[in-house]
Formats: structure tokens, sequence, C-alpha cells
């Protein structure tokens, strides 16, 4: 992961934690408001949301909207491109092994809306599909090592990703603060959340998601990469505003 770091500064987005599965659909919505609130006054750009059973796309997209943030959301084959396009989110981001009718679908609406098409890579071997996607804007990397040579694999699977890609990565579990470190040195953008790891420490639960994401906004300025605001960021991730 030899790529110079962007001297504007890191995106920072968040995974927030799941919703339960007794929680109702205006109580989700309200806590996607109230998690978008306050990851927003510590450095966020951009929220992650993944559809949930019962609740319009739209609904939780208009939370994060209110509360300044940029909106992105899980292009899973379980929703339909209609949906998902007309959901109002700035980006969508779908698996790379999705169905290629699928993505070619997703492309051409987004293109028409001015919100962007992100790809997700969950983990180093699905990297390997971005050689037959053809000019990939931005991709997401989730990876899941641990372990002494957890580091080094996780900065050689970065290297797979094309010169002029955009890169966020997401560092699932024990895997979060290396991956954290390891990103904003080498260039990417970075995801945090306990959508993605719950802990602060380990053995330590987070407080909320806004911990986690003061922690790595504190460690991006330190890295001299300052948190960019969702207008910046927005530029950087393909998405027209």
């Amino acid at each position: 992961m030899t790529r110079s770091p962007d001297p504007t500064g890191a995106v920072l987005a968040v995974a927030p934690a799941r919703p339960g599965r007794d929680e109702s659909g205006s109580d989700v919505v309200a806590r996607f408001a109230r998690t978008a609130a306050d990851c927003a006054r510590v450095g966020a750009a951009v929220l992650d949301l993944a559809p949930v059973p019962g609740v319009p796309l739209a609904e939780p997209v208009r939370a994060v909207h209110r509360a300044g943030l940029l909106a992105r959301v899980a292009a899973t084959p379980d929703a339909t491109p209609a949906e998902l396009l007309s959901c109002g989110a700035d980006a969508l981001c779908a698996p790379l092994d999705a169905p290629a009718e699928f993505l070619r679908e997703l492309r051409a609406g987004v293109a028409e809306r001015g919100a962007a098409l992100h790809l997700l890579a969950r983990g180093a071997a699905e990297l390997a599909l971005l050689r037959d996607v053809p000019e990939p804007a931005h991709v997401v990397v989730v990876f899941t090592g641990d372990g002494p040579d957890a580091v080094a694999a996780f900065a050689s699977a970065m290297d797979q990703v094309p010169a002029g890609t955009g890169r966020t990565a997401a560092g699932v579990g024990p895997a979060g603060l290396p991956v954290l470190l390891t990103a904003l040195a080498g260039g990417a953008h970075v995801r945090i959340g306990r959508g993605d790891t719950p802990d602060y420490a380990p053995g330590t639960p987070a407080r909320d998601d806004a911990q986690l994401v003061a922690r790595a906004a504190g460690v991006a300025k330190i890295a001299q990469r300052p948190p960019l605001a969702p207008e910046r960021a927005a530029e950087l991730l393909g998405i027209k505003t």
C-alpha cells in the first residue's frame, strides 16, 4: 500500500450498529437520525445504510441528509434496482460479485441521478474481480484478518486496487484499529462504526458509533489527513451534489 496520502484529508464513513429485531420502523429511523447527528459533530461525512425489512429506504436516507451527512446505501440483490435508485441515496455500494445485469442497471441509474456506484470487496480474494469492471470509481474493502500478519495482508490487498480508483477501508472486529492506522498512512479513506467493530478496545464495547468516529478523527488529524466535510467528501466519492 504505497500510494501517497491525499493531502486534502480523509473521508470518514460510518457503519452504524445494526437495528434490533424488536425495533419498529420509526424507532429504526429515529436511531439512524441520532447516530448521523452525533457522528456529524465529531467528523463523519458519510453514513452507510443497509436495507432494513419493513422500513422504506427513503426514510433513513432522509434522516441522514437532515443531519448534513451523505447517505450510502448497501445495494444488495434483495432490493430491486428501482427501489435502490429511487431512495435518494448519494451513493449505492454493490458487492463485486453481484450479477452483472444488476450492476449494469445500477451504473446506468446512478449516472442519470448524479449519484455514485461504489463496489464492495469482502476480503482480498474479491478484489481480483475488479479486473472485469470497466473504470471502477470507488471500492470499499472490508478486511477481516487478524494476527501478526494482518497489516501486511491488508496492505497487499489494497495494492490490488487499480490506480485512479478511490479506496475506503473498513476493518472488522480486531482488524478495526490496524486497518484504520494502515489505511490513513496509505492514502485510503476509512469506515468505522459498530456495524464493523463493536468494541472500542478488547473487552470494552464502544459506547456508541460516535465514540469510534471521534477516535478515527483524532488519528486522522495526527496523520495530517484531517476529516473532510461532506461537501469535499462528495467530490472525492464521485457524487454530484
